[in-house]
């Protein structure tokens, strides 16, 4: 049965390119839609990242009716177009040719395709929610591009899914996820993102068939985990994988240590949120919101500090060194924080302790106390990242009171000492030291005959 409605499209760049392809290719006589994730994110109300047309025109077609067309998988229909749109912006859009597809027997491609119609195209996606199609041409006059509503066409039963809160494969849930087992992760992120319900027979399908996850890419793996750690709703993604025999597939050791994952789950409900803005950026230390991931993978594994470099971590996450370095340096920092005395209680008015100080002031410093904080081992943890994030740079990097040239100048000779006498010199003036007391005890250090 065919179900439909009423959407009203964004005036966005990107919209407006993808409507205006729909009418070329419709005046050139072929049956095109927007269709997949655009459709149902516009559905829910929400801005899609992107748009996507299907049509009945094939790739030559398609490079025929545009000036400016990148070949980007035309073995399997799939171009991209690129136009101005709106207002000179650019934008570019995938443009696919309705398919059906063959086997697939590497569990990630089809080992073939046969160009057909609509309905077909429809028929082979993975889900009922990416399975819509909207026709932007019946939603009024206007010029070109300039539709205001679409139609939303429903082949599949994604609309009556998504009122009733489910997450439904399209067809036989077996079929689904045997041609491409990156599917099984697809199903918890989209069912944590949206807030659906795993529909009994799909859910059972991703239970028996967890296994397969074995066939899927390292770096496809890491892509699906990090947009499932990113997002506001990363506790109910890890409960999913958990609950759906996933998270057994890809870290039994991760799950030994911590099962259900729960200390993981729970870092992830206290702690996961964006970065929080503090102050004037210029003027005090601030969280780095390019930080992200490293904080959620170390959120996952904390405690276990090692685990990033363990073998099940290496198998199921290709990272790129400065964020798994940073991962498990956030960890490390978490620990020195929990042993410190001084964290245990409110922060005292400045100056503070220079070991303080020093650890505070690391770049890494606030992503380790929102991980202290997201496991609540520290009542005192916001407070401190919250005193932090109003500390003046200029107290926390002091302009140094003296350097090894003024050393030398004053006939100190080059030495191992120097790098001590320096050091305690900028602890004596973090811990709010003139620059002439730090400047005698520097040269007093100097002076000191070494063992």
């Amino acid at each position: 049965m065919q179900a439909a409605a009423h959407v009203e499209l964004l005036p966005s760049a990107d919209c407006h390119a993808a409507v205006q392809i729909v009418h070329v290719l419709r005046d050139a006589g072929h049956a095109a839609y927007l269709v997949g994730g655009c459709v149902r994110d516009l559905v829910l109300g929400q801005e899609p990242k992107d748009y996507d047309v299907a049509t009945s025109a094939q790739p030559a077609e398609v490079k025929r009716l545009f000036r400016r067309v990148i070949e980007v998988g035309i073995a399997f229909g799939v171009v991209r177009v690129r136009l101005q749109a709106l207002q000179g912006e650019w934008s570019e859009v995938e443009v696919a040719t309705f398919r059906a597809d063959g086997g697939y027997s590497d569990g990630r491609r089809p080992d073939h395709v046969r160009f057909t119609d609509a309905r077909e195209d429809v028929l082979r996606r993975d889900f009922t929610l990416n399975g819509l199609l909207l026709d932007p041409v019946l939603a009024g006059e206007g010029s070109v591009g300039r539709a205001e509503t679409g139609l939303v066409v429903d082949l599949v039963g994604g609309l009556d899914d998504l009122r009733h809160g489910l997450l439904r494969a399209i067809g036989e849930p077996r079929l689904r996820f045997g041609e491409d087992a990156l599917r099984l992760l697809r199903a918890a992120r989209f069912a944590a993102r949206f807030d659906l319900r795993v529909e009994a027979q799909t859910a059972q399908a991703i239970l028996e068939l967890a296994p397969t996850l074995q066939k899927v890419s390292v770096e496809r793996i890491t892509a699906e985990v990090s947009r499932m750690l990113l997002t506001p709703t990363a506790e109910t993604a890890l409960r999913l994988l958990v609950d759906l025999g996933l998270a057994a597939q890809l870290w039994p050791e991760l799950l030994a240590a911590d099962p259900g994952l729960a200390r993981a789950r729970q870092r992830a409900t206290r702690g996961l949120a964006a970065v929080q803005e503090a102050g004037d950026r210029e003027a005090c230390l601030q969280p780095s919101p390019a930080l992200e991931l490293p904080l959620a993978l170390a959120s996952l594994s904390w405690p276990l500090t090692d685990w990033l470099l363990s073998a099940e971590a290496q198998r199921t996450l290709r990272l790129a060194n400065a964020d798994r370095q940073a991962a498990m340096l956030i960890s490390e920092l978490a620990d020195q924080g929990l042993q410190a005395p001084w964290l245990r209680q409110p922060p005292p008015p400045r100056p503070w302790p220079a070991p303080l100080a020093r650890w505070l002031r690391h770049p890494l410093a606030d992503q380790a106390l929102q991980l202290i904080d997201a496991a609540g081992e520290l009542p005192t943890a916001m407070a401190w990242r919250q005193a932090r994030a109003s500390w003046p740079q200029a107290q926390a990097f002091p302009p140094p009171a003296l350097t090894g040239r003024h050393l030398q100048a004053m006939g100190f000779a080059p030495g191992p000492r120097f790098k001590v006498a320096l050091a305690a010199a900028e602890d004596a003036q973090l811990e709010g030291a003139e620059d002439s007391q730090a400047v005698a005890i520097a040269v007093a250090i100097a002076e000191t005959p070494q063992a």
